[in-house]
C-alpha cells in the first residue's frame, strides 16, 4: 500500500488548526468541564466525536456515489444548525455556574446528547467533513484504507485536543471566574452562530 506522507502531515495540521480555533464544539466542551468536571467534558467529547464520524461516513458515501448531496440542501442544513447553536448559546449565557466538588459533580447522558447534537448540526463541521475532507481521500492508493486511516487520525487528535481543553477548564475553582468564562463562551458561541446564519442566508438567497 502506498501512503502520501505529505498529505498525512497536511491532514494532521488541518485538524489541529480546526480544533484549536474556537468553535461551537470547543466552547461546549469548555462549558461542560467548568460546570461538571473532566468526566462531563469527556462525555461531551464522545458525543461530538460520534457526530464527526457520521459526517465522515456521509462524506465517504457521497464520494463513492452511494448517495448524492444537494448543495442547496447542505446550505439549508447549515442554516438550521446555526439557529440551533444560537438557541443553545442563549441557554449558556443565561445559566449560572455553581461550582461543585468532585463528589457532587454529575455526568449524565445529556452531556453526550448535547455534544452529539452540536456536533452534527455545527456548520463548521458540516463544511469541513462534507466539502473539505474528500481532499484527503488520496492519502493512500486505496479508498477504504484511506477512510479508515483518516477516521483513526481524527479520533485520536479529536480526543487528545478536546481533552486538553476539558482538563484545563475543569481545574477552575473560582466561581466568579467560572461564570465570567461561561458567559464569555456563550457570547462567543452566539457570535459564531450569527455569523454562520448570515453566511448561510447569503448563500441561499
Amino acid at each position: 500500500m502506498i501512503f502520501d506522507f505529505y498529505l498525512i502531515v497536511a491532514y494532521v495540521a488541518a485538524i489541529i488548526l480546526f480544533l484549536s480555533t474556537p468553535g461551537p464544539v470547543t466552547i461546549l466542551v469548555m462549558n461542560s468541564s467548568i460546570q461538571n468536571g473532566f468526566r462531563a467534558g469527556l462525555a461531551t467529547i464522545t458525543g461530538t466525536n460520534l457526530a464527526s464520524i457520521l459526517l465522515m461516513l456521509a462524506s465517504f458515501l457521497v464520494v463513492e456515489g452511494v448517495f448524492s448531496v444537494n448543495n442547496q440542501a447542505l446550505k439549508w442544513l447549515a442554516l438550521v444548525g446555526s439557529l440551533y447553536i444560537m438557541y443553545f448559546s442563549k441557554k449558556i449565557i443565561t445559566s449560572k455556574v455553581l461550582l461543585l466538588d468532585n463528589t457532587t459533580r454529575k455526568v449524565s447522558k445529556k452531556h453526550f446528547q448535547n455534544g452529539f447534537i452540536i456536533g452534527i448540526s455545527n456548520p463548521k463541521d458540516i463544511i469541513f467533513f462534507i466539502a473539505f475532507l474528500p481532499t484527503f481521500f488520496s492519502i493512500t492508493n486505496n479508498m477504504y484504507a484511506s477512510m479508515i486511516l483518516l477516521t483513526a487520525i481524527w479520533i485520536v487528535l479529536d480526543y487528545l485536543i478536546l481533552s486538553l481543553y476539558s482538563v484545563m477548564f475543569s481545574k477552575i475553582v473560582n466561581e466568579k471566574k467560572a461564570n465570567l468564562i461561561n458567559k464569555t463562551s456563550g457570547y462567543m458561541l452566539l457570535g459564531i452562530a450569527i455569523y454562520a446564519l448570515y453566511a448561510s442566508m447569503n448563500s441561499i438567497i
